[in-house]
């Protein structure tokens, strides 16, 4: 039996890192993060690139990915998760739930 993979969950703290461009996309600060993601939006064909999920995570159609956090003691990094095209009619559901656990 073949395990269906829904996504992929990069962990803030241990990596790997994942790049865009040479932009780290791995254990930032999540308003530099987003905030590359708004910059990068305006490149690109109005209402095309920049989503947002239902708790204000903020993420990219075309790279498929939203950027989740997890803690760090006192601190929030990114924690990017990549999901494949067909999942963005409902991603919320797609992916599991500990997806966006906020996880220490």
């Amino acid at each position: 039996m073949h395990a269906l993979v829904r996504g992929v969950a990069v962990d803030a703290l241990c990596g790997p890192q994942v790049s865009v461009a040479g932009t780290p996309l791995v254990g930032r600060t999540p308003s530099a993060l987003e905030q590359w993601l708004i910059d990068r939006a305006e490149t690109r064909p109005l209402e095309t690139e920049l989503v947002y999920m239902s708790a204000g995570v903020p993420g990219s159609e075309s790279l498929g990915v939203t950027i989740n956090v997890q803690r760090d003691g006192d601190r929030l990094l990114t924690r990017p998760v990549f999901y494949p095209t067909e999942a963005l009619d409902d991603l919320s559901h797609w992916l599991p739930e500990d997806a966006w656990v906020i996880h220490d």
